[in-house]
């Protein structure tokens, strides 16, 4: 993969001065962002350095990139002309640095792409294992459900026999009570 682009953190609040290490056709053709978003806050010094026109503060991540125009070629050729070889190299040379850039481009946006892709899929499992806990969940709710119907009729059982028993024993109580004024009698 072609070197297109340096990125860096900054570090401190005095440095102004960054580097970058790929080559290009215009000054134009080098962009910078920090954090993600597009700035003009800097110029060239030299050919391979750019200088803010403040410090970026400390923790901003700064990306130097190439951004080759693909509007219309360096050179145009008429019919008749003299076509020399400066011409067609800058020709070449900016097909080469369009096709490298979209190529990074590519290749990042991939990886973007898996990695949504991976935490999409994980997504999904914790989903998953959710709709199961949540079906156990329910089935225990529901054999507690039942439990509690066997309990409460249970209990109303218990509740009917206690009343019999009751009703048994003041029946003995009261033949107990008969045979006693028999038995005074006799």
């Amino acid at each position: 993969m072609a070197q297109t682009e340096d990125t860096y953190t900054q570090l401190n609040t005095t440095d102004v001065l960054r580097s970058f290490t790929f080559p290009y056709i215009n000054q134009s053709d080098i962009k910078v962002t920090l954090d993600g978003v597009a700035t003009t806050a800097y110029s060239h010094v030299g050919l391979t350095q750019i200088q803010f026109t403040s410090a970026p503060a400390v923790g901003t991540a700064i990306r130097i990139y190439r951004e080759t125009s693909d509007e219309e070629t360096q050179a145009t050729f008429y019919s008749g002309s003299a076509i020399r070889a400066k011409d067609l190299n800058d020709n070449f040379t900016q097909n080469l640095y369009v096709t490298q850039e979209a190529n990074n481009e590519a290749d990042s946006a991939t990886t973007i792409a898996n990695a949504a892709t991976a935490t999409a899929n994980a997504a999904d499992t914790k989903s998953d294992t959710a709709i199961s806990t949540a079906n156990a969940s329910t089935a225990t709710a529901n054999g507690a459900d039942t439990k509690s119907d066997t309990a409460v009729a249970t209990s109303n059982q218990a509740s009917t026999n206690a009343s019999a028993a009751v009703t048994t024993a003041n029946t003995a109580s009261s033949n107990a009570s008969t045979a006693v004024s028999t038995a005074n009698t006799a």
